[in-house]
């Protein structure tokens, strides 16, 4: 998620604010003052320090800094890329090479022939062959189908749940601050009734056993648009009558101040959620409808920050949790967290939607030089990526995607959300040239 109109875009700012392709939270920044503490200095904290080493010409200190990003989020290609480039400015072209080529196999698509940082490698063959892999990426898988199209190209969806009852999805939109209900042949219409203050909608699920869905708002603290780049959050949760649409009750972390983010959420068998909070870092629970949000963990930041997209075990023992590290699994009896460990070829950053799926996790990714859905093989216990299969990727049919929904043994997904069309005071950029309409996909998960 990207500098700022949706938790996609709020979330991921690939290199205004930090080293030139790390992708950090915008909404969650880091001050001067932040940076300044040690220890602890996490992913934010290297970030700014490498840029700032980088820009007074400082190059073995910045190397140092993205050496130490590269430890605590080892698979994000964005960070291979900066290694690289460290590599090649103090001259160690083996090295440079040999990180181009894991992005390479990550799947990552940037052209590296367009930063200068690499001319001087152009001329070794086992650059070319990086490069050519490199943008050999770029070539589409596109397994599945277009389910259908939302009418309102404006609508600008981030997030979406499907109602087997009434065999209709409900959408959230960004723009248009509602939910709607939307048949599977695109037919739309409108679902949320007395919901005064409902934000921009980014987390939707169901809980059909209950007759309720929850849906997670956000949006810019308006009162301090004008003060920095930095925009601390507010946030609400929501709860409606599945039926009717009905908005029953709603939540506010941390009594409503702002510099929170409900992200994505989980609903649990008994009917409790647990939630990520994007811009804290924090790990929320909700028992009941007549209970409080309870911080049910702070982690430390080093190892898991900017927690989004979430799912559970079907035992529901463990928790799957997307961050700027990568995925990371929480036991919940235990609140033990852990980096869930992937192959070097596979990249598990920049996941917004996560869901769990017949002993694999399919994923949302969101690197704005690796947009795809993918499926990540889980060892047994759940503790081990053993390897990623790509489902979709490939412009414009994938551009910008979110967030998805499990349907028997399809998932459908937010292929081209637009989410970036979306300014901090909620005003949407129009289309140039042909109207493009938001595309829902189907993936075939049956293998």
């Amino acid at each position: 998620m990207s500098a700022a109109p949706s938790a996609s875009s709020a979330v991921i700012d690939a290199t205004a604010r930090v080293v030139a392709s790390i992708v950090i939270i915008a909404a969650f920044g880091v001050s001067a003052a932040g940076a300044a503490q040690s220890p602890p200095c996490d992913v934010f904290c290297h970030s700014l320090h490498a840029r700032r080493a980088e820009a007074a010409g400082n190059y073995a200190e910045h190397e140092a800094h993205v050496r130490a990003i590269a430890g605590l989020a080892p698979s994000h290609p964005g960070v291979a890329y900066e290694l690289a480039r460290a590599f090649a400015r103090r001259g160690n072209a083996d090295s440079a090479i040999a990180a181009l080529t894991r992005m390479g196999a990550m799947g990552d698509t940037r052209d590296p022939n367009g930063d200068s940082v690499f001319n001087a490698l152009r001329s070794h063959r086992a650059y070319t062959a990086a490069r050519n892999q490199l943008l050999a990426n770029r070539l589409p898988i596109l397994d599945g189908r277009l389910a259908f199209q939302l009418p309102d190209p404006d609508f600008l969806p981030e997030a979406l749940a499907y109602d087997s009852v009434r065999a209709r999805f409900l959408i959230g939109s960004l723009a248009r601050r509602t939910v709607a209900a939307v048949t599977p042949n695109g037919t739309t219409t409108p679902y949320l009734q007395a919901a005064p203050g409902v934000l921009r909608v980014v987390g939707v699920h169901i809980d059909p056993q209950r007759e309720r869905l929850w849906f997670a708002t956000w949006a810019p603290d308006s009162s301090r648009l004008s003060d920095s780049s930095d925009v601390p959050s507010v946030t609400r949760l929501f709860l409606a009558d599945l039926a009717t649409g009905r908005v029953i009750r709603s939540w506010v972390p941390h009594g409503g101040r702002p510099g929170h983010l409900l992200n994505d959420f989980v609903v649990m068998a008994d009917g409790s959620l647990v939630l990520t909070d994007t811009q804290r870092g924090f790990i929320y629970r909700l028992r009941s409808p007549t209970d409080t949000l309870e911080l049910f963990l702070q982690p430390d930041p080093e190892r898991l920050s900017a927690p989004n997209g979430v799912t559970a075990s079907p035992d529901e023992r463990a928790l799957y949790v997307a961050s700027i590290e990568g995925i990371t699994r929480i036991d919940l009896a235990t609140r033990e967290v852990a980096l869930v460990p992937a192959p070097d070829s596979v990249s598990t950053a920049a996941v917004d939607g996560l869901y769990w799926y017949r002993g694999s996790l399919v994923a949302v990714q969101g690197v704005p030089t690796m947009q795809r859905v993918v499926r990540f093989a889980l060892t047994e216990d759940g503790r081990r990526i053993v390897a990623g299969h790509v489902l979709e990727r490939g412009l414009p049919v994938v551009q910008q995607p979110t967030t998805g929904t499990i349907v028997g043994m399809r998932f459908y997904y937010i292929a081209n959300s637009q989410y970036g069309r979306l300014g901090d005071r909620g005003s949407v950029e129009p289309q140039t040239g042909s109207p493009v309409r938001t595309a829902i996909r189907a993936i075939d998960l049956r293998w």
